[in-house]
């Protein structure tokens, strides 16, 4: 694992920003992994202020909602059509977990098979919960998960209750790519900035196990951790 120490957030954004944009212009034919959260705005908003142009037509989105609109304001599929679509003028295809030709039964065993065709990612964008999830990958998730429908820990439900109007309103499953789904993509730029994912941090760095869902990606050797935080 490679790790680069920065003193802020927004230094960290922007420098997975400059390594996103300079990985996925050198393999131009391979698509990227895509990930949301206020983390990820600001790496958006990084790559289009430096005029970032996608040269890619594929992008992969890490996770949903189960059964949430696209059109939802708390959907991801339109978090990521506001903040990387619209203003990177993106012309090709956000594929999204759980949407379109992904939903239903048949829907998580689909987006694997387009994966496969399309892929190997040439990156993917990652941030890691407070409990320590990856995508929406809980601690006990197995290594070797495949695209799949999820139930929500409370802690996640909590973190994320803040985004809706009230707890009838939050969704408690979520489609989410697996941890051996993730581990495909060629490089994986794993973003940690902020003391409250100091112990998710630690923990799975230290102490690695099915209960850190980052310890399944450990071994990539193509991780590179962007951290302002010394575990």
């Amino acid at each position: 694992m490679k790790i680069h120490r920065v003193k802020s957030a927004g230094q960290g954004q922007a420098l997975a920003a400059e390594l996103f944009a300079g990985i996925s212009d050198e393999s131009p034919d391979s698509p990227v992994g895509l990930a949301t959260g206020g983390t990820m705005s600001g790496v958006y908003s990084a790559l289009a202020t430096d005029g970032f142009c996608p040269k890619f037509s594929d992008a992969f989105a890490l996770d949903e909602y189960q059964g949430i609109s696209p059109a939802s304001e708390n959907s991801y599929a339109n978090e990521l059509t506001r903040k990387f679509t619209e203003p990177l003028n993106f012309q090709g295809k956000i594929h999204v977990p759980g949407q379109g030709d992904y939903a239903g039964q048949q829907g998580p065993k689909q987006f694997e098979k387009t994966i496969t065709k399309l892929g190997p990612l040439s990156v993917q964008l990652l941030g890691i919960g407070v409990n320590g999830h990856i995508a929406f990958n809980e601690p006990g998730s197995s290594f070797y998960s495949k695209t799949r429908v999820v139930e929500l820990h409370q802690e996640t439900i909590k973190s994320n209750l803040v985004y809706f109007d009230g707890p009838a309103s939050m969704p408690t499953h979520a489609v989410t790519q697996g941890l051996s789904t993730i581990k495909q993509a060629s490089k994986l730029l794993l973003l940690v900035l902020g003391e409250a994912k100091e112990f998710a941090l630690s923990k799975a760095i230290n102490y690695p196990d099915e209960s850190t869902p980052l310890a399944a990606l450990l071994d990539h050797p193509g991780l590179e951790l962007i951290t302002d935080l010394n575990y």
